[in-house]
């Protein structure tokens, strides 16, 4: 029983041991998490909600998963060195900067729910190839319907979520509509995994290393794991969780994703972009781009000019990823590079495997 609860929250708890479907069931406790309490004495319930939450949601996708394999579903092949989705809700200019930005050329009109199916193209940064593709209209409740949980499904394996703002309408109300169903799908946006890990065991019960970041007490959290089929276990942390991060934790099929919000319409209101006057588009472009944490790494022959287009790696990615992505036997035939650019500490340095790159760094590499 919660302590100090909302009425809303009792009208929320109604209306969920009133519900017949998984979506209705899905639906009100949502409410109820929305409303219940805050403070600790309230923690449990809130994990407990959050953990039938994720196993409602687990059986969702198991059921949507049975009736799409009998049938063709909607994909859209992954290309390029990332993938980008654009989120909005409806007449945000999705649309309009997708044709801006890319070789795409969706359907744009004035009226709302325009598109009704995932739209894509490619953005050619620099010799940098990335894809990027523009959601249908976000609503209230759609995760859960039509051809919705099939569309945030292919946005589980995206490398970044852009959210369009309309400067026109209530900038917080389409962020929190925004947040809250891609939440429904089991998607967190610039939120870090709790730094909590949980590895089975054959025997000795649950066990706890790192016990002074356990903020709750053990003997909830051991009935957590048994219900979650943990029956032998070390948990350990690395950092302090509460008991809402353990459970968020044991639902596996939640997926961590890096998140842009862009201002758009700025020719009628406010800062941000304009697909009509042209305001700000390639500074979008560098943004994209740095948020994907993406370099570009140009590869040159001896006494010759460097190649394009660059090879897109990662920051951080050394001369032996470089060294892959050019042909497998690289590695095994590699004498040394040389480096031009940022990551080098004079022209034509000479440097060995585990040399870091930095973006538009040019490489020559030697082989025996």
């Amino acid at each position: 029983m919660p302590i100090n609860a909302h009425p809303d929250y009792f009208k929320a708890e109604e209306k969920y041991n009133k519900a017949s479907t998984i979506q209705e069931k899905l639906i009100a406790l949502e409410g109820m998490l929305s409303v219940a309490p805050s403070h600790k004495g309230a923690e449990n319930l809130r994990a407990e909600i959050k953990s039938k939450i994720s196993k409602l949601r687990e059986q969702l996708e198991k059921n949507r998963q049975a009736k799409s394999s009998s049938k063709a579903t909607f994909t859209i092949k992954k290309e390029g060195a990332a993938q980008v989705v654009f989120a909005s809700i409806t007449n945000a200019g999705k649309s309009s900067l997708l044709a801006t930005l890319t070789n795409a050329k969706p359907l744009i009109a004035e009226y709302k729910f325009t598109t009704t199916r995932p739209e894509h193209g490619i953005l050619d940064y620099h010799g940098v190839l990335i894809q990027l593709i523009e959601l249908p209209a976000i609503f209230e409740g759609c995760a859960y319907k039509g051809e919705y949980p099939t569309f945030f499904s292919m946005v589980r394996g995206t490398d970044l979520v852009i959210f369009l703002i309309d400067s026109t309408v209530n900038e917080t109300e389409q962020i929190e509509l925004l947040q809250s169903e891609f939440e429904k799908a089991q998607i967190k946006l610039n939120a870090k995994r709790p730094k909590v890990f949980i590895k089975r065991q054959g025997t000795g019960g649950i066990e706890y290393m790192g016990a002074k970041y356990f903020k709750f007490d053990l003997s909830d959290s051991t009935k957590m794991l048994i219900t979650h089929g943990y029956h032998n276990a070390v948990i350990t942390a690395f950092e302090s969780i509460t008991l809402e991060d353990l459970a968020d934790v044991l639902n596996e099929s939640i997926v961590y994703l890096p998140l842009l919000i862009i201002k758009t319409k700025s020719d009628i209101k406010g800062n941000g972009i304009s697909t009509k006057t042209k305001t700000n588009i390639e500074k979008l472009k560098d943004e994209i781009f740095q948020t994907l944490k993406l370099i570009r790494v140009y590869t040159k022959s001896p006494g010759k000019k460097h190649d394009w287009p660059p090879v897109a790696l990662h920051d951080g990615d050394e001369v032996a990823t470089l060294a892959k992505v050019i042909h497998k036997d690289f590695i095994k035939r590699f004498s040394f590079a040389r480096i031009w650019g940022k990551s080098a500490k004079h022209d034509g340095q000479k440097v060995g495997l585990e040399h870091e790159l930095m973006d538009e760094d040019i490489v020559e590499i030697h082989t025996k």
